[in-house]
């Protein structure tokens, strides 16, 4: 049977994602992989669209689009109450401090950026996210809108306030660095031909099992990035909470909780940014996926390609990392990028399928997989899961009247 037969109430585990080009890679980025559980929350009134959870976070879809998804019914297990887990405090690891964490500046410091020199950040983030409000209370009024080079997206950059040698580039909200809208391709271009000193990157504390899909994309870009984590103030009203320290240390990165909307944290936020973009401090964590699971299948097809196309990579000015993961998801922009010999081409796609029979998966499932497998990790052991805030509980009971 497909998702879109589900009724509500019921659940079922993904078996194939049909479907081609940008809409089968569309629904694997959204977390839609084979051996994923779903459940049907909510239809719409009038049928379409329809509310799904899956992997600890909501989902909206059209009927087509679930329609592509094939899946096979499971029983539908209540849900345990959550048990008050005790975790062992840790130190903060003092990433993008000065005189701390000296093992990672030792590993991953840059050349600094003199004093006076401009520093650029490149705002990222998912739509909704709040990025357009930390925008405004980074920048204030010392703000322009133009657009991006050859396409028709709005561009804003502006100075942070009190520092008047930094400009961010506010960029368009989107959920992945696949290069299928023209959000997408002016992300990662500006980023990997404009090489801002730094990235901001917002991050909805309340969906971030979602939101991290993109950080996982940006860090393995290798530039000095923070990472904000937004609407904090909700998390915390509705009872969850996120275990800073252990998050940043796992990420490799600051991470500086903030609301937005408030504008607490944002100083805090600032001399972060300031900080690892000043003294190029780049992310000590690139590598996301487990040498362990499935026999190290795509670990070892990834680091194999990595070798391969490391000089190819340097000469494009293309983050090696970031170009393998790309090339195994059939990324044409990067592989032309990259000026790749035929024979080369041809050992790349060996090493590709060999990964495919071993994992069972097939390439943009697999990539898709060991980010969202890595996401599920970090969240088990950093986020404290809030209870229903009052606006979805306000909303359940509205929807409960309207369709009976």
């Amino acid at each position: 049977m497909t998702l879109d037969k589900l009724n509500t109430g019921e659940s079922g585990r993904i078996i194939h994602v049909h479907g081609e080009g940008e809409l089968r890679h569309h629904l694997l980025d959204m977390g839609l992989t084979p051996g994923t559980e779903v459940s049907l929350r909510k239809t719409a009134p009038m049928g379409d669209p329809i509310q799904l959870e899956l992997r600890g976070y909501e989902l909206t879809l059209r009927l087509a689009e679930a329609a592509k998804i094939e899946i096979t019914e499971i029983e539908t297990i209540p849900e345990e109450p959550c048990e008050d887990k005790r975790h062992r405090s840790i130190a903060h690891p003092g990433v993008g401090e000065l005189g701390k964490a000296r093992d990672y500046r030792k590993n991953r410091i840059g050349e600094p950026i003199a004093k006076g020199q401009a520093i650029t950040f490149a705002l990222a983030g998912n739509q909704n996210c709040g990025k357009t409000t930390l925008f405004n209370q980074l920048t204030g009024s010392n703000q322009h809108v133009g657009n991006f080079p050859g396409v028709t997206v709005d561009s804003k950059n502006g100075q942070i306030r009190n520092h008047p040698d930094t400009l961010v580039t506010d960029l368009p909200g989107i959920y992945s660095m696949s290069p299928y809208s023209s959000e997408e391709i002016v992300t990662r271009e500006f980023i990997i031909k404009q090489k801002p000193t730094g990235i901001i990157n917002i991050v909805d504390a309340t969906n971030i099992e979602r939101n991290l899909y993109l950080t996982m994309q940006l860090l393995e870009l290798d530039v000095p990035m923070v990472l904000a984590l937004n609407m904090m103030d909700e998390m915390r009203g509705n009872g969850g909470s996120v275990r800073i320290n252990k998050l940043e240390s796992m990420l490799g990165i600051p991470v500086v909780p903030i609301s937005a909307a408030k504008n607490e944290g944002i100083t805090e936020l600032i001399n972060h940014a300031i900080h690892v973009a000043q003294y190029q401090e780049k992310p000590s964590r690139q590598d996301f996926c487990d040498e362990n699971s499935h026999n190290g299948a795509v670990h070892r097809c990834l680091h194999a390609i990595m070798h391969l196309i490391e000089d190819h990579a340097v000469r494009a000015g293309i983050p090696v990392r970031f170009a393998a993961s790309k090339l195994v998801e059939g990324d044409q922009l990067v592989e032309q990028a990259l000026n790749l010999e035929q024979n080369e081409k041809e050992m790349i796609e060996h090493i590709i399928v060999q990964m495919e029979e071993e994992r069972g998966l097939d390439r943009a499932a697999s990539i898709a997989d060991i980010r969202f497998s890595f996401i599920q990790k970090l969240c088990d052991q950093t986020v404290i899961k809030p209870g229903e805030s009052k606006e979805h509980e306000r909303s359940r009971k509205i929807d409960a009247v309207l369709t009976g």
